[in-house]
């Protein structure tokens, strides 16, 4: 028995293991570089690089603040319609609102450039039907834009977050509530929101988190008008070759976002759905009465945000190059992925997409083992620091983190693209089990215990029977993720290992934005699909 305790402590040791090589060597080497060879120095050094660059530290807290207002505005009645109603396609559009989220923020740029742009859909519709000569709508390329963007990015996570809370409120409170004379908003404002507040802030902080990191986004919409802390490390390690400021900065993000990721555990574990007496049995939506009408037009709204951008990129899929003619023909997928050039990357498009697939195949598997292994540590021996620190890789950016393995590994191989992308991908598969796990009535694994069955045989006939289906969204998810990642990709790939999130860019950059909608349909298509199986397959997925 004891034997066995010892090879389960080892076990238990590989998760740590893993991000102490993976990702926190490599955190530590780039923020060394911060530090001056005279430590006494740094101090001064280090208040000088925050003075000089507190305007990008402004704008990153402002813009982050506001993209996650404007995302929980957008999210929260979703939530409540997710949770609350049946409704025909409910899970397809659980699954498409989820789609923003694992768009290469490059293409999000790319879409709203074609909806809003000075010269995209809505201007050019304005003006022919108002008869304008200038465009009416020029809030893209400013603050304004960004929001818009990172709201559209990232009010999925809200969607998620709170749906899920909501199902798992205990009903029998709001129900002594009404029959104490309380009506339905006071019954909200009083005993609903306390049981919510946990996931709002939960995921108020990841937002925040995500919005407060963004790189292509801000790059491409910002302009020079309106620079962040994460553009500000780009620029000072690229384009002035200080990796000493690059550095300094990027240790002022990870310090303050980690505050924020340690409020995020907090909140997130007190939201953890856990076993709950009697909760409310979801109704069914009738679009014919008054509340059904409305609340049909807000998920037709929900819809239009999410699939006009997709429609956006399949009309340039399916245009013509050569003309510029829309085509129902199929001829420019064709060209983009069948005509064996390698001009872009050294690779076929084909090839990018075969190399995208088997690398979020290897990421998803690493990701959900060690998340898994992490999730029975953390149940049997639970650290709000310790869990944290291993949450931390949402807390640093792409760029900082692929500086890093440039600077401390040999990179050239095709592993170390699917070993970052597990790193970023494990907080939300361990959240996902762990999540699982918890809502595991304890008398079940109590009682095996007591008949005499060990750890093993709890956890193999017992615990994984019933987590099935969060490991199973946890790998689709992680996959998923991988998909998607364009940063630490570019910065891995060594011109040899592309991508689609690479080759989107690259075509992109080289102004072929038809071949750019082609891959990046195929990317969302396979997204839309781990998704959907995620809410057939299992309908009491969290990450949170």
């Amino acid at each position: 028995m004891g034997k066995n305790n010892v090879l389960l402590k080892i076990f238990f040791f590989l998760p740590l293991l893993f991000f102490a090589l993976f990702f926190f060597y490599p955190l530590l080497l780039v923020f060394l570089n911060a530090f001056t060879s005279d430590f006494t120095a740094f101090p001064l050094f280090f208040s000088t690089i925050l003075f000089s660059n507190s305007r990008l530290v402004v704008n990153s807290l402002i813009q982050a603040a506001a993209s996650t207002v404007l995302a929980f505005l957008i999210g929260f009645p979703a939530a409540y319609l997710i949770a609350k109603y049946d409704f025909p396609g409910k899970n397809f559009f659980k699954a498409m609102t989820f789609i923003p989220f694992v768009v290469p923020s490059i293409l999000v740029a790319l879409s709203f450039v074609i909806i809003f742009g000075l010269n995209g859909w809505l201007n050019r519709f304005l003006m022919l039907l108002l008869g304008l000569s200038e465009p009416p709508i020029t809030i893209l390329y400013s603050f304004y834009g960004i929001m818009l963007a990172h709201a559209f990015y990232n009010f999925p996570i809200f969607v998620r977050f709170v749906s899920n809370a909501w199902g798992n409120t205990e009903a029998r409170l709001e129900e002594a509530a009404r029959t104490l004379g309380a009506n339905r908003i006071q019954t909200f404002f009083r005993v609903t929101i306390f049981q919510l507040a946990p996931a709002i802030l939960a995921a108020a902080a990841i937002v925040f988190i995500y919005s407060f990191m963004s790189f292509a986004i801000v790059l491409t919409l910002g302009g020079v008008s309106f620079t962040t802390l994460e553009v500000g490390v780009f620029y000072s390690i690229t384009r002035n070759l200080d990796l000493q400021t690059g550095a300094a900065l990027a240790l002022i993000q990870f310090a303050f976002l980690f505050l924020v990721l340690f409020l995020y555990s907090f909140f997130s574990r007190k939201f953890s759905l856990t076993h709950t007496t009697f909760t409310e049995k979801a109704r069914k939506l009738g679009f014919f009465s008054f509340q059904g009408f409305f609340s049909g037009l807000y998920l037709l709204f929900i819809a239009l945000i999410v699939l006009l951008p997709i429609l956006a990129l399949l009309f340039f899929a399916l245009t013509v190059p050569s003309t510029g003619e829309f085509s129902l023909s199929p001829q420019p997928f064709l060209d983009v992925f069948f005509s064996g050039k390698k001009n872009l990357v050294g690779v076929t498009p084909l090839t990018a997409v075969l190399n995208s697939l088997f690398f979020a195949l290897i990421a998803s598997l690493l990701s959900t083992f060690f998340g898994l292994i992490f999730a029975f540590r953390q149940r049997h021996s639970s650290n709000l620091f310790i869990s944290a620190l291993m949450m931390s890789s949402i807390a640093i950016s792409s760029i900082t983190l692929g500086l890093g393995y440039l600077l401390g590994f040999e990179i050239g191989a095709w592993f170390w693209i699917p070993i970052a992308h597990s790193v970023i991908a494990f907080p939300f598969a361990f959240k996902s089990i762990s999540n699982a796990l918890n809502r595991i009535d304890y008398s079940l694994t109590s009682a095996a215990e007591t008949l005499g069955a060990d750890a093993k045989n709890v956890f193999l006939r017992i615990e994984l029977p019933l987590i099935r289906g969060a490991v199973f969204s946890a790998l689709t998810f992680s996959f998923a993720i991988s998909l998607g990642e364009l940063g630490l990709a570019f910065l891995l790939f060594e011109g040899t290992w592309a991508t689609m999130p690479i080759y989107i860019y690259r075509f992109i950059s080289s102004y072929n934005l038809f071949g750019a909608a082609a891959m990046g349909l195929v990317l969302i298509t396979i997204s839309t699909l781990c998704f959907y199986l995620i809410e057939k397959f299992n309908k009491e997925f969290s990450v949170v």
